[in-house]
Formats: C-alpha cells, structure tokens, sequence
C-alpha cells in the first residue's frame, strides 16, 4: 500500500537510506543525520513523497520537491541546521574529508546542467528483497501523480554513473538523459522526465 509521506516516518526512511544506498554520500552520516533531514524536509513542507507499506511497516520510498534549491535554503536556515550539523559532527569529526561532501550537498543544485524547472526526484530507496517487484515503479507513478496535482510539467533525478540498475530503471521508465555533472569527484547523469509527454 503506497501512502503519503509524513515527518513521523522520518526514523524509517533514513534506515532504508542507510540501508539500500549505503555506499551513497549521505548515509556516512549516519541514521540520525538523515532522520533530521527527513523530519525538516516534511515539516516544512519543502518535500513530499510516498512510503511502501506492507504488512504495516515501510519498505520502500520516495521523496520529491517541488524547488530543489529551495528545499535545502529552508533546511539551512531554519532550526535544522544545528541539528543536522550536530548529527553530522562525529562523522566528520572521524573524517574530516566529509565536510567539504556536506556543503556540496547543499549546494550540488548549482552543479547541476541547467534545465527549466528546479522540481526533482530528491530521493528512492527500497529494502534490497522489496526490489524488481514493480515496487520501484509503484512509488515513481505516485510521485508522478503528485507533481501533475502541483502544476509541474516536468522533474529531473541525478544518478551515479557507475550504478548501471539505476541508470537502465530511470531509462525503461522515459527519463531522458539531459546532462552530466561532477559531485563528490565522481560523475553523475542527470536525467528529465516530462509529464505532460507521459500523458
């Protein structure tokens, strides 16, 4: 069953996270990072999205906003930013190498090619048996549904070019590839979807 996100699924959503991308930037940061992230994303309201329930416990996600740059403005500048530094601090504190990755994360909209609309598909992650059963699909069509409801003609995803099941997923599912960038000195595609030509 795929019901809208809410800042109280916050803790589960930064485990599957942690758990499906765990090779992934954010995830070094751990659990807690990522569960501030998620509770100031839906609590301000600057993102929305869907959790895959089954047997009532989430298994899989997805997260959009309407404004990527705006999402992570809202987040550093409000009372989430202490929070999130705090919960990033031993991860750093261990690696100081990551603070250079946590201000390109708040900055990488700026990477990216430049492409009318800043709405994105910030974030999906599934428990690895939950995947190659439409599960994946399921939560991209409801997020779909939710940009068309908001008046957003089209959205783009980042994914790392060396994750080739992510890559061949967006590509089966129409995304369009509309650039490249570098992040975290690795390269990334960067990927369109137009709703109005899915229609």
């Amino acid at each position: 069953m795929i019901v809208p996100l809410q800042p109280a699924h916050a803790s589960s959503l930064a485990t599957i996270h942690c758990a499906g991308l765990a090779n992934d930037f954010l995830p070094r940061l751990g659990v807690g990072f990522l569960t501030v992230f998620y509770q100031g994303v839906l609590e301000r309201k600057v993102g929305f999205g869907f959790a895959d329930v089954e047997n009532d416990r989430i298994v899989g996600f997805v997260l959009g906003c309407a404004d990527a740059p705006a999402m992570f403005k809202v987040l550093l500048g409000s009372g989430y930013a202490l929070r999130l530094g705090l919960q990033a601090l031993p991860a750093v504190l261990r690696r100081p190498g990551l603070l250079l990755s946590v201000l390109e994360t708040f900055l990488y909209p700026q990477k990216e090619a430049p492409l009318p609309g800043k709405a994105e598909l910030v974030v999906i992650a599934l428990e690895q048996a939950q995947r190659r059963r439409g599960r994946g699909r399921g939560l991209v069509r409801a997020l779909n549904d939710a940009f068309i409801a908001r008046g957003i003609a089209a959205y783009k995803v980042s994914v790392l070019q060396t994750k080739e099941d992510a890559n061949r997923f967006y590509l089966a599912l129409g995304f369009v590839k509309a650039g490249e960038f570098v992040l975290y000195r690795k390269r990334w595609n960067l990927y369109r979807y137009s709703l109005v030509d899915s229609r």
